[in-house]
């Protein structure tokens, strides 16, 4: 069986990686370890840390041991979840990664992408990049980064490794992508887009919010770094928000001991705590989370008030073909276009009663979105125009609830436009 017909059999999940289920629920911490043999792992709040002597203080605050010293240094709450995390993503990297995977928690998703520009960019450099991307990160590295001189380059056709090779230049950092997209799931060859960055000596780094581990490790395909929302999927309960960057072990140790100290987006442990927890069911979730994004996929295919469904695991998606081979299992973000303009979509998204009109996504609840005038409002209409932002266009954010229910709200929402 081929990759492509892994899916087009109606399959939603595809277990390739079981010891994932046993990291979600382990992963990061031995409860050996802990004095009282704790199964629940402790929330560690204090923000210093009392040192024996002179010397071992020298060395831990200048990074050279291991250790805590003070909150913003790092926490042990903190840490946990950082190799949770590193386990998923890097359990099966690459033999290059010679100094292991390691990860960096942040404040946010988008702290960690400000933590990412800051370590690798100066005043004239620039980034080569995906224009399909989540509107905050569209904002902050087309607008926000602009004022450091630090230029966004978009590449025309990201399906296409010419256009990334015309962009990219000595002041070239990294190049970034998004996958799967929010909210159209376009979903790229990481090999072919990592053969192209090492061939001239640039990292790739991939936000992977959208797939979690559970659905796809960019690290084990030739990425340098992956980017996640721990907000989205990975908490999975709307509890706690944080961002978290993994990669190289040398990498992220340097990002721990300059960058992220000196911007002080750091994780509060409360955060850090509630996000393992929700690390604990991230398996059994994401499975829930596919059976039924493949459902409603289907239900709304076959609608005639739909123009359009968005998903890469749907055969008429551009992104087919590569996402069978990448993705284990149908990621939960699935985008309509309504037979219709903005203000039918404005009333469907009125008269839904069950999905949740909310701008968040990942979550077990399921969540309904108009991109247009939210996620991605903060953008100039040229420039939702070339994300691919339409007025009559709503994300789904799919939950894990009883299906019929999904399904019935969204029928009954369609038949009031």
């Amino acid at each position: 069986m081929n990759a492509q017909d892994r899916f087009s059999l109606g399959v939603s999940f595809i277990e390739t990686r079981e010891d994932l289920r046993t990291i979600c629920i382990r992963g990061g911490y031995d409860p050996f370890v802990d004095p009282h043999g704790a199964i629940l792992p402790p929330l560690y709040r204090g923000v210093t840390y009392a040192m024996p002597d002179t010397e071992t203080a020298e060395r831990m605050v200048s990074g050279k041991e291991s250790g805590f010293v003070y909150g913003r240094f790092g926490n042990p709450t903190v840490e946990m979840l950082e190799q949770s995390v590193a386990q998923l993503e890097g359990s099966n990297a690459p033999a290059l990664f010679l100094s292991g995977v390691d990860a960096l928690a942040c404040a946010s998703g988008n702290a960690a992408h400000r933590l990412l520009i800051t370590h690798f960019c100066s005043s004239g450099d620039n980034i080569v990049l995906s224009p399909y991307l989540y509107g905050g990160t569209r904002h902050l590295v087309q607008h926000r980064v602009s004022f450091a001189n630090i230029e966004a380059r978009f590449v025309e056709d990201p399906t296409d490794i010419e256009s990334w090779r015309r962009l990219i230049d000595d002041k070239t950092q990294y190049l970034f992508v998004e996958m799967p997209t929010n909210p159209h799931g376009y979903v790229y060859d990481i090999r072919s887009l990592a053969d192209l960055a090492h061939s001239f000596g640039k990292p790739l780094v991939v936000d992977s919010t959208i797939a979690t581990p559970i659905l796809l490790r960019p690290l084990e395909f030739g990425a340098d770094i992956v980017i996640h929302s721990l907000t989205k999927g990975m908490a999975g309960f709307s509890q706690g928000m944080g961002g978290v960057l993994v990669g190289r072990k040398d990498i992220i140790h340097h990002l721990k001991i300059s960058e992220s100290r000196d911007e002080g987006s750091v994780l509060a442990p409360d955060a850090a705590w509630l996000i393992r927890l929700g690390i604990m069911t991230l398996y059994e979730r994401m499975k829930r989370h596919a059976e039924n994004t493949l459902s409603l996929t289907l239900t709304l295919q076959h609608h005639p008030r739909v123009r359009k469904v968005w998903h890469p695991l749907c055969s008429d998606h551009s992104s087919y073909a590569v996402a069978s081979q990448l993705l284990d299992g149908y990621p939960p973000l699935v985008y309509m276009e309504i037979d219709g303009g903005e203000e039918e979509t404005r009333r469907f998204m009125d008269a839904l009663r069950f999905c949740r009109n909310c701008v968040h996504l990942g979550d077990l609840n399921t969540f309904a979105t108009h991109c247009w005038s939210t996620t991605h409002g903060v953008l100039e209409p040229n420039e939702k125009a070339s994300s691919g932002i339409v007025p009559n266009g709503v994300r789904f954010s799919v939950g894990g609830e009883d299906i019929a229910c999904i399904v019935f709200d969204i029928m009954q929402a369609l038949d009031k436009i």
